[in-house]
């Protein structure tokens, strides 16, 4: 039976700030962390994510979830109808401890199967056939859209803990703070910061660097740094500068998690600094 593997990364990442799948591990993004892992031990590997997701060159087939904003189990209909394999493996983005023993496992029983840990079903690193495609349109047509569904229809088997290697690898990034900790444990790289316009002239330099924090960690440090720069006052962000990561997007929440290498722009808010 050829086996596939899809990495779902459409979703809002409302609670992370940011899109989880670009966030850095390990000297890449984390959607290029896990693509790797599961190349590793499929024959084929899916990324579906959305239309404004700006993705790095993947080894995968990068297709788009036509309706993101309906959840995971839109994003599964789409890696069974994209997936040529007869059985996939589904993951989000945001398992950097995923083992590749553990999908194998998955996947061994060669139908559709997930994880069972501590009465939950781990419907996000399951095994689903193919077959199953037209039961996925059928269940987002009544809008009965929890991927459990879609196992049901499969009758399929619950993995037990005690059977399952590299137990860890369910382990997600849901927080900011869960991904700073993470990340604080495997990665000693800075945040790289460099400041344009009116930052520059008051911080006297053009850039420097601070260990991986939230956006408004790494603020009050750059401000004990560089007092003349007045980032935060009384407790809140400076409304006077903007700040921009990566130069794909401004940042709006002070607890914005920025991680080893990422890059972080400050400048006036006004008249481009």
């Amino acid at each position: 039976m050829k086996k596939a593997a899809a990495v779902l990364c459409g979703g809002r990442s409302s609670r992370m700030g940011r899109d989880k799948a670009l966030l850095p591990w390990r000297g890449r993004t984390l959607v290029e962390h896990t693509v790797g892992i599961l190349r590793e031990v499929t024959d084929e590997v899916i990324v579906v994510g959305s239309q404004e997701l700006r993705l790095p060159p993947l080894a995968a087939k990068v297709v788009t979830d036509r309706e993101p904003q309906l959840g995971p189990l839109a994003g599964i209909r789409e890696a069974l109808e994209a997936a040529r394999a007869d059985l996939i493996y589904v993951t989000g983005t945001d398992v950097p401890f995923l083992g590749p023993d553990f999908v194998r496992h998955v996947l061994s029983y060669e139908s559709s199967a997930a994880p069972f840990v501590d009465g939950f079903v781990h419907t996000m690193a399951a095994a689903y056939c193919k077959s199953l495609l037209e039961d996925a349109n059928a269940l987002i047509a009544q809008r009965r859209m929890r991927p459990l569904f879609l196992l049901e229809q499969a009758d399929f088997r619950r993995i037990r803990s005690e059977e399952l290697p590299e137990l860890e690898s369910l382990r997600g990034l849901n927080t900011p703070q869960a991904y700073l900790e993470a990340v604080r444990a495997v990665d000693p790289e800075p945040v790289d910061i460099e400041f344009l316009g009116m930052a520059k002239h008051r911080a006297g330099q053009q850039d420097w660097q601070t260990p991986p924090g939230s956006l408004r960690d790494i603020l009050l440090r750059t401000q004990t740094r560089f007092p003349a720069l007045g980032l935060v006052e009384d407790d809140e962000i400076s409304k006077h500068y903007a700040f921009s990561l990566n130069e794909t997007q401004f940042l709006g929440s002070a607890t914005v998690p920025l991680g080893p290498r990422d890059r972080l722009l400050i400048l006036g808010a006004y008249a481009g600094g």
